[in-house]
């Protein structure tokens, strides 16, 4: 199907991103009662994809989506504070979506458009073709300006921030978080830890085991929103991840899982953690703090019944776990056992302030 792109329409049109500006401090009404219930998140949701269909309109003659339904279960994990913001970063979401679903179609033509092009034009019989490489040539323009009129939309669909902070020292704090984050995530290793249990088998050295799975921290925002301020990201292996920002924590797995926590909902609690680490494995800012055998008796002394019984560093790792009374919970484990504690430390500093 040919779509007739509408000329500079994008110069000349108002993108939704809407700009919201949010007091850091002491402010937030901790009685105020939900209000974000599901027919309004529905609502949201048809509103983005609605405002999104119109975008796309105003750009070419004839655009057809499909209906998307999908459940949504993080309701329970949502602070009572931060409905108008939820509400907004669901509409710009779809909003997102069905523009991207959009962009992706539109990039899939033109690179078959350039293939076809580039094949016709550097065929052996390329002389007897001028008019279809002319056409081609037309159709890959057009094609062109259609990609980038829907990527431009794409990319205007997002919820400003401007964070404005109560005094100078819930900056000055934030920014102290923020250091220490810098600190954390330049860590050797960081693992979500997933899975424990106490070990049975006899003689082993480690009482529990456990299943890991190395993950990343970086400075990262949802794609809907952009703010004034720096906000960081926690990776989560087997859940949604974590974007903290000066004033809030959004939990995201998908448009669908997303939930938004006040810092004094979501708890991070500090301690240290020895760990039974082959040599090999061990990263370089880790510190050693101990070694042990790998099939041990009661008093420290190697199990000389074990051919091949070898000595085994212990290791001092950075515990952080993260709770909430609605239910999260997540244990991190850092090679760099000092860059967690500080971390934390800013973290429950910042969060007293609020």
């Amino acid at each position: 199907m040919k779509t007739e792109p509408v000329t500079n329409i994008t110069e000349n049109m108002h993108f939704m991103h809407p700009e919201i500006s949010i007091t850091v401090g002491k402010n937030i009404d901790k009685n105020k009662e939900t209000t974000l219930d599901p027919a309004k998140f529905q609502e949201a949701k048809n509103k983005g994809r609605e405002f999104a269909n119109d975008i796309l309109k105003q750009l070419f003659n004839k655009v057809e989506y499909g209906k998307i339904e999908s459940h949504f279960n993080t309701e329970r994990l949502n602070s009572k504070n931060f409905d108008s913001i939820r509400e907004q970063i669901v509409n710009l979401y779809f909003q997102r979506e069905v523009i991207s679903n959009e962009a992706n179609k539109f990039s899939q033509n033109y690179e078959s458009i350039r293939a076809q092009h580039f094949k016709t034009s550097n065929s052996f019989f390329k002389f007897l073709l001028k008019k279809k490489i002319q056409k081609l040539t037309e159709q890959l323009a057009d094609s062109k300006n259609d990609l980038e009129a829907v990527k431009k939309v794409e990319e205007e669909s997002y919820l400003s921030i401007k964070c404005v902070y109560e005094t100078n020292e819930f900056k000055e704090k934030y920014s102290d978080l923020i250091s220490s984050f810098i600190a954390l995530k330049n860590s050797d290793v960081i693992w979500d830890m997933t899975y424990s249990e106490a070990n049975t088998e006899t003689k082993a050295a480690a009482q529990t085991s456990m299943r890991r799975n190395k993950v990343s921290f970086t400075f990262k925002s949802i794609p809907a929103i952009k703010t004034t301020e720096k906000n960081f990201h926690f990776e989560n292996f087997n859940g949604g991840d974590f974007y903290f920002y000066p004033s809030f924590i959004i939990y995201f797995k998908s448009e669908e899982d997303i939930a938004i926590l006040d810092y004094n909902d979501l708890q991070l609690n500090y301690s240290e953690a020895r760990f039974l680490e082959e040599t090999k494995d061990i990263a370089a800012d880790t510190e050693i703090v101990g070694e042990t055998w790998y099939r041990v008796n009661k008093d420290g002394s190697p199990d000389k019944r074990f051919v091949g019984n070898y000595k085994i560093p212990i290791v001092l790792y950075g515990s952080i776990r993260i709770r909430t009374e609605s239910g999260i919970n997540e244990l991190y484990y850092t090679s760099d056992f000092k860059k967690a504690k500080h971390f934390c430390e800013q973290y429950n500093f910042y969060q007293s302030l609020l």
